[in-house]
């Protein structure tokens, strides 16, 4: 097991050519799906796992709506954040024209000991692999075949 990550450059035209590291997701997990591997793990059914998972997201909803950080032990932080324009003075800046959009922060809370990753990703404590992808030429992605 490690985070898949897939290294290119940027060549868009105004771009600096360097290259950058990007997490490749290759499959999504979903709830049901992590009920499974839950009760695989335990005694629980997956049925009273799916109804306390469903519960713990309706909760959090409800948390971070009020503005809480919620702390999940040994995972990590998670928190509203939001991206907002400046204003000239405080009573200018309102919700419709400087509020841009809102996001969920995540901070790890794992353990970093002996591990090379020092900043605050939610890297902490996971092995990383980098994969080495080949693009397919143009002409046979345009082929549909």
């Amino acid at each position: 097991m490690a985070v898949l990550i897939n290294v290119r450059q940027d060549n868009r035209k105004n771009s600096n050519k360097l290259f950058y590291g990007k997490v490749i997701h290759p499959s999504t997990v979903d709830l049901n799906g992590i009920a499974e591997q839950i009760t695989n793990l335990c005694t629980v059914t997956k049925a009273d796992v799916q109804v306390v998972l469903t519960e713990l997201i309706e909760v959090m909803n409800y948390e971070l709506a009020n503005s809480n950080k919620i702390l999940l032990d040994n995972f990590g932080y998670f928190s509203v954040g939001i991206k907002s324009s400046g204003s000239l003075t405080k009573d200018e800046w309102n919700i419709p024209e400087n509020l841009k959009n809102f996001h969920i922060n995540f901070q790890s809370t794992r353990n970093t000991t002996n591990h090379k990753v020092t900043n605050k990703a939610l890297g902490f404590g996971y092995k990383y692999k980098i994969l080495d992808l080949v693009e397919k030429p143009k002409q046979e992605e345009d082929d549909g075949e």
